[in-house]
């Protein structure tokens, strides 16, 4: 589940929690050729007793394995799909204790300045206006009744994912490893996984650790989210108490397609 926390200096009192819940899953993926379009909807519920309005509007989205994600302005990414997307509506009134779609609809175009391969995708930011906000159809009638107050702005974001059809090269890099000896003694392996190809998927990641004769001393695995094109993970396995010395770790990893990606490395702890 993806939840996107920002802040914001208002001139509004400092409000409680807004009780909306999104109940669709937060990635909506579908396969669409140029030309096609579809539908979606993201499901809202309002479990609170009071009304509550809430708003909705377009990012891209991309994250690094660092751990920065960012959310730029629609269409500015080269392969973002919000120039596609219409969500409607785009600000409603939840009454109190129910629960209400709002629909999308994704219209491929049938041609564009490059062909569309891979994956496309943004963001439908979901975000519940505080009552009495300058943006609330609520405010107070008199502006003096506001006061200068920080709040915190709870948004949910749902990732609205486009596969033209089943094209799309799945490549990555394994970057950054790392033979990380813990506090107390426990070993790691840390690395990055970037996908440096044309469709997103969902990496399976697995190590085997060799000693110096060739006897395997450890094994994990990790199943990952969806990992878009130009975008990056951080994977770390914990390979328990390892004694001092050289070992081999052969990293395999699975995206799904007709091939599958690994590399061997030298640890030394």
């Amino acid at each position: 589940m993806v939840a996107v926390l920002g802040a914001a200096l208002l001139a509004v009192p400092v409000a409680a929690r807004a009780q909306v819940s999104v109940l669709t899953p937060m990635v909506e993926e579908r396969e669409a050729r140029p030309g096609e379009a579809y539908t979606g909807a993201i499901r809202l519920l309002n479990s609170s007793s009071e009304p509550q309005e809430v708003k909705l509007y377009l990012t891209d989205y991309v994250f690094h394995a660092d751990g920065r994600s960012e959310y730029g302005e629609p269409g500015s990414e080269a392969r973002s799909n919000a120039r596609w997307l219409t969500v409607n509506p785009a600000y409603l009134v939840l009454p109190p204790k129910t629960e209400q779609p709002v629909h999308y609809t994704v219209a491929v175009p049938s041609a564009s300045p490059a062909p569309l391969v891979g994956s496309y995708w943004s963001m439908v930011m979901v975000e519940v206006i505080p009552p009495g906000s300058v943006e609330s159809s609520r405010a107070p009638a008199d502006p003096k009744k506001q006061e200068l107050g920080v709040r915190t702005a709870i948004r949910y974001g749902v990732q609205v994912v486009t596969h033209i059809g089943a094209t799309g090269e799945h490549a990555l890099e394994i970057t950054g490893t790392q033979a990380i000896t813990e506090p107390g003694g426990a070993r790691a392996l840390r690395f990055d996984v970037v996908n440096t190809g044309e469709r997103a998927y969902r990496p399976r990641i697995s190590v085997e650790v060799y000693d110096q004769t060739g006897a395997a001393v450890a094994k994990e695995a990790s199943e990952r989210g969806l990992l878009y094109p130009g975008t990056s993970l951080r994977q770390e396995f914990r390979l328990g108490t390892l004694a001092a010395g050289t070992y081999k770790a052969l990293v395999v990893v699975d995206t799904g397609g007709d091939q599958v990606f690994g590399g061997q490395f030298t640890l030394q702890f």
